[in-house]
């Protein structure tokens, strides 16, 4: 046998040891590959949302206040070389519509339903000695822009007007309504409807007026009344008198203190705005029937609270017939504090202001 035969047959023995050995080890299929997905990236949010369910703040009231008029900038425009370009690029007339004209809403006459006619009482006479207190009051060097009060707990609150300058958080903000005209005699007298004054006591009556006792002794001077001592402290042009819920007294007495009260107001250069009341304190109305009669004798301002009264439930007092009902809101474009003492008061007070103004600036 050739050496090439038997190298052949050693060949094929070496193969066929190799296919035993391979028929006894199990047969491993591969396990195919499952993808792991990478783990996503959790946003992480910066405020996570609250399980309570929030309770929405109630709208604030707008705060009527002078908004400045934005002063246009007029933008450079680069000189144009050819003017009839200039001319092409120019707009038309026709482009821009012309705005609408604004109307101007025409203010109340009425509060209430009742005209001002009726409790704004100041006739031609009134007006003309208006205007001489005001005058002579000028040459005292009097504030033109500040009102003093004089009064008992009637005006003794916080309620009195103060919301009108916006420096008590507690007082909320107001909102004039379609009395939104008056804002101009709001910013006219600011300063003074937050001011509380000496001229202020619980349980004045007005024999006690001129009494030094019923003084601050914190403010005033040794035998200083109060009524002297706001007039040194706050130098006003105009005095907002309301008094007479105390005064359970005679007419006659009432009457006599009360015209005191008046004559020496307008000796001192100031205006005098006497107001009627809401109460019967003293049983009828003899108190209001008084104070009208001074308000002619002088020729001085009256605000008829007691008509408007008239308007309101309970006359617009509160359980006590006497302090003035309170409103929840000083929004005027609600027909619901209208029936409040307390919002009809400080409203009908500012439209005396205002024409109180008007009068003065004839």
């Amino acid at each position: 046998m050739s050496s090439s035969r038997i190298f052949l047959l050693f060949i094929v023995f070496l193969a066929g040891l190799t296919l035993g050995a391979c028929g006894d080890r199990p047969t491993v299929l591969p396990m195919p590959e499952t993808a792991t997905p990478a783990p996503s990236a959790t946003a992480t949010p910066t405020s996570l949302p609250s399980t309570a369910t929030a309770t929405p703040e109630p709208p604030a009231t707008p705060t009527p206040t002078s908004t400045p008029t934005a002063t246009a900038t007029s933008t450079p425009v680069p000189a144009t070389a050819n003017a009839s370009a200039a001319t092409a690029t120019s707009a038309s007339p026709t482009d821009t519509p012309a705005p609408e004209p604004t109307l101007t809403p025409t203010p109340p006459s009425t509060l209430n339903g009742v005209p001002y006619s009726e409790f704004i009482i100041m006739d031609d006479k009134t007006k003309a000695h208006v205007r001489e207190i005001y005058a002579r009051g000028q040459e005292l060097g009097r504030d033109p822009n500040a009102f003093s009060k004089l009064g008992d707990s009637l005006i003794a609150n916080p309620y009195f007007l103060r919301v009108f300058d916006q420096k008590d958080p507690n007082l909320g903000s107001y909102h004039l309504g379609d009395y939104a005209y008056l804002q101009d005699v709001i910013e006219h007298y600011q300063g003074s409807f937050d001011r509380y004054g000496t001229g202020i006591h619980v349980g004045l009556h007005t024999w006690s007026v001129f009494d030094p006792m019923w003084a601050s002794k914190k403010w005033c001077k040794p035998n200083e009344n109060l009524l002297d001592c706001e007039i040194r402290l706050n130098n006003p042009s105009v005095m907002l008198v309301l008094l007479g819920t105390n005064d359970d007294a005679p007419q006659a007495t009432f009457e006599s203190s009360y015209d005191k009260i008046v004559a020496h107001i307008i000796d001192q250069g100031i205006v005098p705005v006497l107001f009627t009341k809401a109460d019967r304190f003293e049983g009828d109305n003899r108190n209001n029937e008084s104070i009208r009669k001074i308000a002619e004798k002088y020729n001085v301002p009256l605000v008829d609270f007691d008509r408007l009264a008239d308007t309101m439930p309970n006359r617009g007092t509160g359980p006590d017939n006497i302090h003035l009902s309170i409103a929840n809101s000083n929004d005027y474009a609600d027909p619901d504090v209208f029936r409040y003492g307390n919002t009809v008061h400080n409203l009908a007070t500012l439209i005396m202001l205002d024409r109180l103004l008007a009068v003065i600036n004839q």
